[in-house]
């Protein structure tokens, strides 16, 4: 074997050697960011609804984030979501516009990657008004166009209440819609329900030495039922201060 035979042989080991190691390398990357987008993907997509108690609209959210340590990695992206029924309360306009718009969204719920996650008291609501008869129709469009005078009385207080973030006492509200044999009768119960139901908050509030808290929910309290006066008076004030 020659002399430059043999130098040449020598010289292309160390170039096969290193261009190895730049191809294992740039596998091993491509991996890395396979898995770390199949990560992101799967763990780190976040997307749920919202409600909006001012306007009855709903939307979906959606982003990314890195998992395990929640950074936004993409904007977030909304879609409207607002079903028939909620239509039809804002163009009927059966819903009394809010004294002081927040544009405040309510979550309804939301899932991270694969798992459930968080829900939101909205979603009380929001069940009501998916809710569907076995001909798929909305239980709630079609009682409200059947009902209209009824429906003028119900609405108005659970949109009351929902921007309240009361969402709680909408069920009650529903179940005496249903009995009421007119909208007097309806607008009675109503009162007289919410009167107690803020009452029996006022006073958990209370017991739990939140006084400012339990005196705005007495006021509620005699919002509805004036004639509970007795009941509340001087409860519905707030305390003076220490300072």
């Amino acid at each position: 074997m020659s002399e430059a035979r043999v130098t040449n042989t020598f010289a292309n080991k160390p170039r096969s050697s290193l261009l190895s190691r730049l191809a294992f390398a740039g596998l091993g990357l491509l991996l890395i960011g396979i898995i770390l987008v199949y990560a992101v993907l799967y763990f780190g997509s976040i997307n749920g609804e919202e409600f909006s108690p001012d306007s009855f609209k709903r939307r979906r959210f959606a982003y990314l984030e890195f998992p395990l340590i929640g950074v936004q990695i993409t904007p977030i992206s909304h879609n409207d979501t607002t079903n028939d029924l909620e239509k039809y309360l804002s163009t009927q306009k059966l819903l009394p516009k809010a004294a002081k718009p927040q544009n405040r969204w309510d979550l309804v719920l939301a899932t991270k990657g694969s798992r459930n996650g968080a829900q939101g008291d909205s979603r009380i609501l929001c069940q009501y008004s998916d809710a569907v008869d076995k001909d798929g129709d909305s239980i709630w469009l079609t009682w409200s166009e059947k009902n209209v005078e009824l429906a003028k009385v119900l609405w108005p207080a659970i949109a009351k209440v929902a921007r309240q973030e009361f969402y709680s006492f909408v069920p009650d509200l529903f179940v005496l819609a249903r009995s009421a044999s007119g909208p007097e009768q309806l607008q009675q119960r109503i009162n007289q329900t919410l009167a107690d139901k803020f009452f029996l908050t006022a006073e958990t509030f209370e017991a739990l030495d939140q006084p400012e808290i339990a005196a705005e929910l007495f006021t509620e309290v005699l919002n509805y039922a004036p004639d509970r006066i007795d009941r509340v008076q001087g409860r519905d004030k707030h305390p003076p201060s220490d300072l």
